[in-house]
């Protein structure tokens, strides 16, 4: 067991008897340890070990192991308490597996074999998960005590950390292995191979006492070459950088092609943060001489030939670094580099809070994007990417507060960047509004809404209608309802199901077109929400004279929602106001049961937020909608 715990380099073997020796270790009766499939080529393992519930169906496959497993793609399992569900990384124990309503389908099997209390441990780093370890104890008349102490769940911690780092590391020793994972041109190990030495790199980190650092680096106008000399000229380059990069780096680093026109450098364990500048230096170097090519081209005029490079760099000084956010930084810092006039280097650390580089990053994002939606003459479904860089929707249920029943749901806006990460959509809207674009994606969010909507009708995932926002620019242009019929034609879908959702600033921006457009959009059926209600400066006159079918709640009143606060006070005024007006009320940012209730005692008429759903994919949405198509809140009996 003490090999678990050492500084040794090398991780203990993934062996059957290493599972005997934590139960052991942990004063358990018995344990089991999940390793989830790898695809196409392995398969999932499970180890086994002493005590084991008597079922067939594995209990991994129980709501509260997925939820631990697959935070990121699944609702919340009704009744697991807050408490339960513990941030990332970290050990989830059941003292009593008789007061989970989420283990209901499984006491049985514990009960038979005299399991009581659970430990459960998800192998995982950030959002990437490799397996679970579960462990049990039963009752007897040796240990009457049941509850796992701190220093055991420490130790827990611990070992998953260990066997994480395990199995990431004979995957990594796995795809080394495979000359599929190296790029044929120049030798070097592609993108897929550097994403997971990068991740194993950074989970193998202490929390303090190591540097590591990344480096990308861009060919400066290398399309340019590829163009005017041909793609032969630039292979052989490629191949005479990688030579020229290897020699002047040596070990030191790990150098791998990320892209077409990109290198990697990979540095662990760097002695001092005060060398970057020296390393960064070394590699401009590379390309301070011409590139000599030792036979002819025909398109070169002489055997010779330069180009620069720009590079970003990113540091992790301590162990928990995300490998995602890591090359985010150094992207972030190669866009400024670039954006300094090229051949150069930016660290990100020093540039980290630039406002500049931000919003060159989201401009950038929004030209590709909306370039994109010009060259694509068809409409484009809410799930296909955009260029590199994604628009998606997401979508959250709304639900009658009474009856449980989904009665609307609205569609918001994402998008990703290079890497796939979700991008601040009040950052994205704000640019977006300043520079035009909104217009364009506002268009593509309506068409893609109405798209996914027909796809649930003819499905028969019911006839709810779906909400879509709309800002400022979007009200003010002159062929809005033109656009809006013409997409409802075109996709076929009723008018009754759609809703457009303005804030209560903008619609008094400009009272007298509002009111127009508002009843153009309702004289064809379309529906019109009020949204973040109670925030802006309405008067009481011109909501009377606003064509609405919904008043929304805004979600700050949530927050101390407590039936005698004077946020209560205000959402019961809201909720009676939006009746006498004949219209109905929804309340946002519903998280706890508690605010569920008090809005329910005050006839409010709908809810929306986290305690049913986060925003989800059009097709977790269609899973949610198959698995519960309404939900009833029963504090003795929670659903599962």
């Amino acid at each position: 067991m003490k090999m678990l715990l050492c500084s040794s380099p090398s991780p203990p073997q993934l062996k059957p008897e290493l599972l005997a020796e934590i139960v052991q270790a942990l004063a358990a009766d018995g344990g089991r340890l999940l390793i989830l499939a790898k695809p196409p080529a392995q398969r999932a393992q499970l180890y086994r070990y002493g005590l084991q519930p008597s079922t067939a169906t594995p209990i991994e496959k129980n709501a509260l192991w997925q939820q631990l497993l697959y935070p990121h793609t699944t609702t919340p399992p009704i009744g697991v308490s807050s408490a339960t569900l513990q941030p990332l990384n970290s050990v989830c124990s059941v003292d009593n597996v008789f007061q989970q309503a989420a283990l209901s389908p499984l006491l049985h099997a514990f009960e038979l074999v005299g399991i009581e209390s659970l430990l459960i441990l998800p192998l995982r780093y950030h959002r990437q998960c490799v397996g679970c370890l579960t462990l049990f104890r039963a009752n007897s008349a040796v240990k009457q005590d049941l509850r796992w102490t701190e220093a055991q769940l420490q130790l827990a911690q611990n070992l998953a950390a260990q066997l994480y780092i395990t199995v990431m590391q004979q995957r990594v020793d796995r795809i080394a292995i495979d000359r599929a994972y190296y790029d044929t041109l120049t030798g070097l190990p592609h993108r897929q191979l550097l994403d997971r030495w990068l991740t194993l790199a950074l989970a193998k980190m202490p929390t303090a006492g190591e540097t590591l650092v990344v480096i990308i680096i861009n060919l400066d106008r290398f399309k340019n070459i590829n163009d005017r000399l041909g793609h032969r000229v630039g292979d052989r380059l490629l191949q005479l950088i990688t030579h020229r990069l290897e020699n002047a780096i040596g070990t030191e680093a790990i150098i791998g092609r990320w892209s077409g026109d990109e290198f990697m450098l990979i540095i662990p364990n760097l002695a001092a943060i005060s060398t970057i500048d020296a390393v960064a230096d070394r590699v401009l170097n590379c390309f301070a001489l011409p590139f000599v090519f030792e036979q002819d081209f025909p398109a070169l005029a002489t055997n010779s030939l330069y180009i620069k490079a720009s590079m970003g760099i990113a540091i992790a000084t301590s162990g928990g670094a995300d490998s995602e956010i890591l090359l985010q930084q150094a992207d972030a810092a190669l866009e400024l580099a670039q954006h300094h006039g090229k051949n150069n280097y930016e660290i990100y650390q020093a540039i980290a809070n630039h406002p500049d580089l931000n919003r060159l990053q989201l401009e950038n994002i929004l030209d590709c994007v909306c370039a994109a939606l010009t060259s694509t003459p068809q409409p484009i479904p809410s799930d296909r990417p955009v260029d590199e860089r994604k628009l998606l929707l997401y979508y959250q249920p709304q639900i009658d507060t009474h009856t449980g029943e989904i009665i609307g749901v609205e569609a918001l806006l994402r998008c990703q960047d290079l890497h796939a990460k979700i991008i601040n959509p009040i950052d994205l809207i704000s640019i977006a509004e300043e520079t035009g674009a909104i217009v364009q994606i506002g268009e593509w969010v309506i068409r893609a809404a109405c798209i996914q909507k027909k796809i649930w009708q003819d499905l028969g995932l019911g006839d709810f209608p779906i909400a879509v926002n709309f800002s400022v620019k979007q009200l003010q242009e002159p062929n809005l309802v033109e656009t809006i019929t013409a997409i409802l034609v075109e996709t076929g879908l009723s008018p009754a199901a759609l809703e457009v959702e303005i804030t209560e600033s903008i619609a008094i921006k400009d009272l007298e077109l509002t009111i127009a457009i508002l009843a153009a959009l309702r004289g064809i059926g379309v529906k019109i929400a009020l949204d973040d209600f109670g925030t802006g400066y309405s008067s009481l006159a011109a909501l009377k004279y606003l064509p609405l079918d919904r008043l929304k709640i805004d979600r700050s009143f949530m927050c101390e929602l407590q039936a005698n606060t004077i946020d209560a006070g205000i959402v019961r005024t809201i909720v009676n106001l939006g009746h006498q007006l004949q219209l109905n009320v929804i309340a946002e940012g519903v998280e706890t049961i508690e605010q569920l209730e008090f809005l329910r005692s005050i006839n409010c008429d709908a809810v929306q937020g986290f305690l049913f759903s986060h925003p989800v994919s059009a097709s977790d949405f269609e899973a949610m909608i198959t698995r519960d198509r309404d939900w009833h809140y029963d504090r003795s009996h929670p659903p599962n």
